[in-house]
C-alpha cells in the first residue's frame, strides 16, 4: 500500500493507486474523509467505479474510463503519480504533500496523438464521505460523515466538506487550476419506503467533478433552460497535439465558515458576502473582499430576458471602501434570477447568484387562492371530498390546511379559506385517519400500522382553528376544536393507548408539535380545560425529560432513521422550549453543520438527498428544520443560528416562484413543486439535474408511493405555517463592529436614524438582538417599515 504523509494530512492508495484514505492528522475522531470501501462493499454496493479519483472521459467519440488501463503508478517521496495511457493520449495524476502541510491533487491530459483531441465529456468521481450509515451508534454518522457544499463559479470553485457533528476539523477543496463546471451526483441506497412507509436514508452519494460537459447530456432542452450555468452543457475540451491540459486542487483543513473563506482568500479566491433572496424594489446587497493587490475591474448582472440572457453593468455601482474591499447596493426592480459576476484586474471571473421574489405576500395569497379554487375537493361522491388535492395517506398532506389556517390568523382572515379548511379538518381528516371519528381508535391507514407523525399535523390543524373566533367559524366552536387537539396530542404522547410495538417507538420520537404545543397547554389552562391540561402537560414533561436524559447519546437524531435532520431539528426545539438549553446546544451544532452555505442561494438549504437521490432544496423539512435553527437562536442568543435560518428558509420560495425561468419545470401562478436537484448531472435521474419535481417522479420505481406521493406538492404547506410564525412576521436587528445589520429587511439612514424595511410577508414584529429594543404591531397590524434611532422604534410615517 503506497502512502504519503505530512504534518497535516495522511494519504493512503491501493496498488492501483486509487485512493482509499484521506485523514487529518489532528483529527482526534481519524475520520476517513473519503467514502469508505470496506463500508460500500459490506452494503454490496457495486461501485468500485465511483471511488475518489476514478474517471469517466469521451474523447474523440470514445469513451475512457479507469478500468480500462492498468496505471503506472510511481512513488517520488512527497508525491505520488498515476498515469493513465490511451494510446492518442494520457491521463495523469499528481499527489503531493510537499509546501505548505497541505495536500494537492493535480489532473493532467497529454495529446500524444497528431491530431487535435477532442475531449467532449470529463467527469472525475469526487466521492468525499456523504454517506449515512446502516449503524445505530449516531456518532458514526455524526463524527465519520459529512455535507458536501458546492461553491461553483468560473475561476474559484471550492468545496466545503462539514462534518456532520460541525466539529473541526472539516475539509476544505479549493479548485486552483483549470476550471471545475459543476458537481454532479450519484447515490446508491437501500429503499425501505414500503416497510416504513417513509424514506430509508440510509444510502451513499457518490459526487463527481464535471470537467466537460458537452457529451454528458443526452437532453439538450437543459442548456436552454439553465442559463445560470450554460458552459456545462456545451464545453468540450479541443487539446492540440503535443499540449495538455491541467487542473488542480488544495485541500485545506478548517474549523468555521470563517476559515474557509480566510483560507480560500489566501489562495487567491475572493469572498463575496451577498444577500441570497431580497425582494422586488428592495437593496440587494454584496460585499466583496478580494486577494491583495487584486482589484474589480468589471461588475454585472446576468439575468432572463425574454428567452435570452442579458448583462446589466453595474461597474459604476461597487464602491471601494478600502484596498480590496468594495460594496456594492443596487434597488432591484425586476423579479427573477440573477448571477453577480465580478471580472479582477487579472481577467478571472467570481459569480453569487441570487433571486429577486415578488412581494412574499403576493406568493402567499396567490397559493392560497390556488388551493381553494383549484385543489379543493368539493364532489360529494369522491370519498376523499374535502380533501386538498394531492391526497395522501401521509399526515405532511395535512399540511395545507395549516398553511391555509395560519395565513389567516396573521392577516386579514377570508372565510372561503377558513371555512375549507375547517371541512378538510372536521369532514375529511377526522374520518379519514380515526375509526367513526373516535380520536381513541386511529385507523390503520398502512396496512397493520399507523404513524404516530400523523397526529402531530392533525392537532395542529385543531389547534388553530380554536384560534378563530366562533364568528369565524362554520362547524363547531373554537372551544371544540381546542378539546380535540388536546386528546389528539394526549393520545400521541401515551405510550399506554398503543398497541403496536411500532406505535408504540413513535410516541417518544420528536415531531413537528413543537410548533404548538406550549401555545396549546397555555391555551387549555386559559380555557379552563383543567384535566386536559394537566394530563398533556404531565405527558410532555415525561417526555422531554427522557430526551433531556438522552442528549448525551443524541438519541434525538434517530427516526425511523439512523441520522436524520427531521429528528435533531425538532429534538433541539423541544429541549429549548422545556428550557433545557445545555441540551439544546448540542443539537444545535447538528443543525448548524446541516445549513448549507454556497455562492448560490439554491446551495444553501438544509441538507437532505431522499427525495431527489441528491442534495436539494425540500420545501418541507428544509422548511422545518430553518424553524428550529429559528427557534435555536430566540433561545441560545448566538446570531450563527439566526443568519443560517435565514439563509436556509428563502431558498424554499424557488418551490413556489412562478418566475423561475432556470428550471425545466415551470409553474404557474399559486402551483407548487416541492423539490429541486442541487447536483448537476443527477446522474440517478438526468432529468432531475437542477430541476424541480415532486416525489411522485418515484412511482415508476416504488409502486408503493402511487397512493402517498401523487402530485408534486404533495407534502407542501406545513414550511409556509413555519415561515409564517416566523419570517413571515419577524425583521431582526444587530450590531456588529459597530455597524447596524439586518435579517429579513433592509437599513437605510435619515437624519442619523434607521429607516427598517421588512421583506417579511406581513411585518408585524422588530427586534434589535441582545438590547431589548423592539417593536409589535398593534391588533395585528401589517407594518412595513420603522424607525430606529438608537433607543426606540416606531412606526414609519
Amino acid at each position: 500500500m503506497l502512502a504519503l504523509q505530512n504534518e497535516q494530512f495522511s494519504v493512503e492508495f491501493d496498488k492501483r493507486g486509487t485512493f482509499r484514505s484521506i485523514r487529518i492528522n489532528s483529527d482526534e475522531d481519524q475520520m476517513n474523509w473519503l467514502v469508505d470501501r470496506s463500508y460500500v462493499e459490506r452494503c454490496g454496493f457495486p461501485d468500485e467505479d465511483k471511488l475518489f479519483g476514478m474517471f469517466e472521459l469521451k474523447a474523440n467519440g470514445i469513451i475512457y474510463t479507469s478500468h480500462d488501463a492498468q496505471p503506472t503508478v510511481r512513488n517520488r517521496g512527497n508525491e505520488v503519480v498515476v498515469e493513465y495511457t490511451f494510446g492518442l493520449f494520457t491521463l495523469a495524476y499528481f499527489v503531493s504533500v510537499g509546501e505548505g502541510n497541505t495536500l494537492k491533487w493535480r489532473v493532467m491530459i497529454t495529446n500524444l496523438g497528431e491530431d487535435v483531441l477532442s475531449v467532449d465529456s470529463f467527469y472525475i468521481w469526487f466521492s468525499l464521505a456523504y454517506e449515512m450509515f446502516r449503524d445505530s451508534d449516531v456518532f458514526k454518522n455524526m463524527n465519520h460523515s459529512c455535507a458536501l457544499f458546492p461553491f461553483i463559479s468560473q475561476d474559484f470553485s471550492k468545496f466545503a466538506a462539514v462534518r456532520r457533528s460541525n466539529k473541526g476539523p472539516h475539509l476544505g477543496v479549493y479548485n486552483t487550476l483549470g476550471r471545475t463546471l459543476s458537481l454532479g451526483s450519484y447515490c446508491r441506497y437501500r429503499n425501505n419506503f414500503a416497510k416504513q412507509v417513509s424514506p430509508s436514508l440510509d444510502g451513499v452519494i457518490y459526487h463527481s467533478l464535471v470537467l466537460a460537459g458537452k457529451g454528458l447530456y443526452e437532453n439538450t432542452d437543459f442548456a436552454a433552460n439553465n442559463w445560470i450555468y450554460p458552459d456545462v452543457y456545451n464545453v468540450s475540451l479541443p487539446i492540440q497535439h503535443g499540449e495538455r491540459k491541467e487542473w488542480e486542487y488544495v485541500f485545506v483543513p478548517f474549523d468555521s465558515m470563517e476559515q474557509f473563506y480566510k483560507v480560500g482568500l489566501g489562495l487567491g479566491c475572493p469572498v463575496i458576502n451577498y444577500s441570497p433572496v431580497t425582494i422586488k424594489n428592495a437593496v440587494f446587497k454584496a460585499d466583496v473582499k478580494l486577494p491583495p493587490g487584486q482589484k474589480i475591474h468589471k461588475a454585472w448582472f446576468e439575468r432572463q430576458s425574454a428567452n435570452k440572457t442579458v448583462q446589466v453593468d453595474i461597474s459604476p455601482m461597487c464602491r471601494q471602501l478600502e484596498a480590496g474591499r468594495y460594496t456594492i447596493e443596487i434597488e432591484m426592480e425586476e423579479v427573477g434570477e440573477n448571477k453577480l459576476v465580478i471580472q479582477l484586474d487579472n481577467g478571472k471571473q467570481d459569480w453569487v447568484v441570487f433571486n429577486v421574489l415578488e412581494p412574499i405576500s403576493n406568493i402567499i395569497e396567490a397559493r392560497a387562492d390556488y388551493l381553494c379554487k383549484t385543489a379543493f375537493l368539493d364532489d360529494k361522491n369522491d370519498e376523499n371530498c374535502y380533501a386538498f388535492r394531492p391526497v395522501s395517506n401521509q399526515g405532511e398532506s395535512l399540511g395545507k390546511i395549516n398553511f391555509l389556517l395560519m395565513k389567516n390568523l396573521v392577516t386579514k382572515p377570508k372565510l372561503e379559506e377558513i371555512h375549507k379548511a375547517e371541512q378538510s379538518a372536521t369532514y375529511y381528516v377526522k374520518n379519514k385517519w380515526f375509526v367513526n371519528g373516535d380520536f381513541s381508535k386511529p385507523k390503520k391507514l398502512y396496512g397493520k400500522f399507523y404513524r404516530i407523525f400523523d397526529f402531530d399535523y392533525i392537532a395542529y390543524s385543531y389547534y388553530l382553528l380554536s384560534r378563530f373566533e366562533d364568528s369565524l367559524l362554520m362547524l363547531n366552536e373554537q372551544s371544540t376544536y381546542l378539546r380535540w387537539a388536546a386528546e389528539i396530542l394526549i393520545m400521541r404522547f401515551d405510550e399506554s393507548l398503543h398497541d403496536g410495538q411500532r406505535e408504540k417507538t413513535e410516541t417518544r420520537l420528536t415531531g413537528i408539535f413543537t410548533h404548538y404545543i406550549i401555545d396549546l397547554l397555555t391555551a387549555l389552562k386559559q380555557a379552563g380545560m383543567e384535566e386536559q391540561e394537566k394530563r398533556l402537560s404531565s405527558l410532555w414533561k415525561q417526555f422531554w425529560e427522557r430526551i433531556k436524559y438522552e442528549a448525551k447519546e443524541y438519541k434525538g437524531a434517530i427516526t425511523e432513521h439512523f441520522f436524520d435532520n427531521a429528528g435533531f431539528g425538532p429534538t433541539c426545539e423541544a429541549l429549548c422550549l422545556s428550557g433545557c438549553l445545555e441540551e439544546a446546544e448540542r443539537y444545535g451544532e447538528l443543525i448548524l453543520a446541516n445549513i448549507g452555505i454556497s455562492n448560490d442561494y439554491r446551495s444553501q438549504n438544509p441538507d437532505r438527498w431522499w427525495e431527489s437521490l441528491s442534495y436539494m432544496v425540500h420545501s418541507l423539512w428544509g422548511g422545518l428544520v430553518s424553524r428550529s435553527a429559528l427557534v435555536a437562536f430566540e433561545y441560545l442568543k448566538n446570531t450563527t443560528y439566526l443568519e443560517a435560518a435565514y439563509r436556509s428558509t428563502m431558498p424554499i420560495f424557488l418551490c413556489y416562484d412562478w418566475n423561475i425561468v432556470s428550471t425545466q419545470k415551470r409553474l404557474s401562478k399559486g402551483e407548487a413543486a416541492s423539490t429541486f436537484s442541487v447536483a448537476n448531472p443527477n446522474m440517478n435521474k438526468p432529468f432531475l439535474s437542477h430541476n424541480r419535481f415532486g416525489q411522485s417522479v418515484f412511482k415508476e420505481d416504488e409502486a408503493f408511493l402511487a397512493d402517498n406521493a401523487t402530485g408534486d406538492d404533495w407534502d407542501m404547506g406545513q414550511e409556509l405555517a413555519a415561515y409564517l410564525s416566523g419570517f413571515g412576521t419577524k425583521t431582526f436587528l444587530y450590531y456588529e463592529n459597530n455597524e447596524l445589520k439586518c435579517i429579513n429587511g433592509s437599513i437605510s439612514e435619515e437624519d442619523g436614524k434607521y429607516k427598517v424595511s421588512s421583506y417579511a410577508a406581513y411585518p408585524k414584529e422588530y427586534y434589535l438582538i441582545n438590547q431589548n429594543i423592539s417593536f409589535v404591531a398593534e391588533d395585528g397590524a401589517v407594518v412595513p417599515a420603522i424607525i430606529f434611532d438608537g433607543e426606540r422604534m416606531y412606526k414609519s410615517v
